[in-house]
């Protein structure tokens, strides 16, 4: 609260941010507006009001009067994030018909909006498009072929009705380097009968960035060794150390070994710096992964998963690894063993049933967050941490006892570096530690009690350095009165 009052007199007394309350008009040579919390459904602004309007912000509900797009011609950045309640299939095909200079476009959780229309082609110069939480699921073969997009998020296929002959139309324009800039694609749906983005996926020479959900079926040979190669290259392509790239497969079903069982031509040449591999179940780590260079977040999550000390022991091999996390069904008799990961700082383990965790003295010699979202954490004493030296912070799950949490409250104060200890839910570490970095951490609710505060708790530790300091929750709650941000400039221009 009081980080945003200072910045927000700072940018008053700057003449950078004025605040209007209740149905005060915003200056008619405002350029961004941001309709914050109860502002956005009750501010009545005529488009007409705000002709030089280059960003458009609404953090949930908007009045109707706002959404008059046809208006807004010199629109840069429009971010209709959760703006679900009046936004419809109409106003974005308003948007993709007027607003041409358009560089930015969220639709994030806008449900009732269905489909991309044929217009969107004439978003010439968009480079953002995130229609995540959306009902769209059909990507146009015109999106790909802006020639600014340089990011794609969403959950799309490609329209059944691509033929062979439009198929190698749009690879072949893919394949003129100057034609297409995309880096992000996150991401793609690939079954039986959309095979499409496997072909066109090795032609995009720019991409560092891909999620793809994997649907298996009866019979997923036939396009199987296609997306397994389009990875590989992707994969291959990844020679620059200085666009290290990321991944992240969602197998839904069973896992294919054949996938990903591959070798790389490059080996420990090729840079991928984060990659994220979930599914129902996996036996083997795939080899590809400890060949990659510059690996630095990996989550390994396989919801019927049992882990065992053969993965762990396959990670040891990947060198420069700093965030790991294993989301699995069951933990039995893991053993971190000395030297183990040493360049490690982030460990987060989610099971739900943990009978055995041992680190051994001399293993994660760099870790500095320990995270054990379990119930039942009777596999794993306390007293191991106090062979982790840099350890600064331990999470544990909400829900175990309170004689555990009694037990690992003596134990982060008796450790010589004094740990934060937090209890989370299971929610909130999927939510704020995403390997890819594409996805942004939700926001709390304005209308949050007392009660959501204690989602997250923490204990500071008597006589440690961060006694002093207020707990992780009071810093994140941040609510806005009802009230319209708009920004301006002095000149015209």
């Amino acid at each position: 609260g009081i980080m945003l009052e200072f910045l927000l007199h700072k940018s008053m007394c700057e003449n950078f941010v004025t605040l209007l309350y209740d149905d005060v008009p915003p200056p008619s040579k405002v350029r961004w507006l941001s309709l914050h919390n109860g502002s956005a459904a009750s501010s009545r602004i005529n488009p007409n009001d705000v002709p030089f309007l280059r960003s458009l912000t609404i953090f949930g509900k908007a009045h109707k009067s706002v959404l008059n797009f046809s208006k807004y011609k010199l629109m840069r950045v429009l971010d209709l994030e959760e703006c679900h309640e009046h936004m419809e299939d109409k106003h974005l095909k308003g948007i993709c018909s007027n607003l041409v200079l358009l560089r930015y476009l969220s639709l994030r959780g806008a449900s009732k909006i269905t489909v991309l229309p044929k217009e969107v082609k004439k978003l010439q110069l968009l480079e953002t498009l995130d229609v995540r939480g959306t009902n769209i699921d059909i990507l146009p073969t015109q999106v790909m072929q802006l020639q600014s997009l340089l990011h794609l998020f969403g959950k799309f296929k490609l329209p059944q009705d691509v033929g062979g002959r439009k198929m190698r139309k749009l690879q072949a324009w893919l394949q003129e380097e100057e034609n297409s800039k995309l880096q992000t694609v996150a991401g793609f749906v690939v079954d039986d009968k959309s095979q499409g983005f496997a072909q066109l996926m090795g032609e995009m020479k720019k991409l560092t960035k891909v999620k793809i959900w994997w649907e298996s079926t009866t019979d997923a040979s036939s396009y199987l060794s296609h997306l397994s190669e389009a990875i590989k290259e992707f994969i291959d392509r990844g020679t620059d150390q200085n666009k290290a790239r990321s991944l992240s497969m969602n197998m839904n079903g069973a896992w294919s070994q054949d996938l990903l069982n591959f070798s790389l031509e490059n080996d420990s040449s090729c840079y991928v710096s984060s990659l994220k591999l979930q599914g129902n179940n996996i036996s083997n780590l795939p080899p590809f992964v400890s060949m990659l260079g510059g690996l630095t977040k990996l989550c390994l999550s396989f919801s019927h998963l049992q882990l065992s000390s053969g993965i762990l022991e396959a990670l040891n091999s990947v060198s420069g690894l700093k965030y790991l996390k294993l989301n699995a069904t069951r933990l039995d008799n893991l053993v971190i063993k000395e030297d183990a990961l040493g360049s490690l700082k982030r460990l987060c383990i989610v099971v739900e049933v943990m009978t055995g965790l041992v680190i051994e003295e001399g293993a994660l010699p760099d870790l500095e967050s320990l995270q054990l979202i379990c119930k039942d954490l009777d596999g794993f004493s306390s007293t191991r941490i106090q062979s982790l030296p840099r350890l600064k912070e331990v999470a544990l799950h909400d829900g175990v006892s309170e004689g555990t949490k009694e037990e690992w409250k003596g134990a982060t104060k008796n450790h010589s570096r004094h740990p934060k200890l937090l209890f989370v839910t299971k929610q909130m570490v999927d939510d704020h530690f995403k390997p890819m970095g594409t996805e942004a951490a939700p926001e709390i609710s304005p209308e949050a009690t007392a009660v959501d505060a204690m989602v997250v708790g923490s204990e500071p530790v008597e006589n440690s350095e961060s006694s002093g300091a207020p707990p992780t929750d009071t810093a994140l709650l941040v609510t806005t009165q009802p009230t319209t941000i708009s920004t301006q400039e002095s000149g015209n221009n």
